[in-house]
């Protein structure tokens, strides 16, 4: 079982990613075989989320979040 494979069981949850320079944490949209897509929000009542693209290489840690 690949790494996209394990993270594609996690759809719709909240996670922690952990980037070497950066941390978000969002609500995940999508995976495919080299990268997947959080809906992240960006901390303001006013605007929107966005939606951002990971690419798989450059994750250092994931942490999946319980509510």
């Amino acid at each position: 079982m690949t790494f996209a494979e394990i993270l594609s069981q996690y759809l719709n949850r909240n996670l922690e990613v952990y980037l070497p320079n950066q941390f978000l944490e969002g609500v995940l949209q999508a995976v495919n075989g080299s990268s997947f897509v959080l809906e992240v929000q960006n901390g303001s009542y006013v605007d929107p989320s966005d939606l951002v693209t990971i690419f798989l290489d450059n994750v250092e840690g994931i942490r999946v979040l319980t509510v």
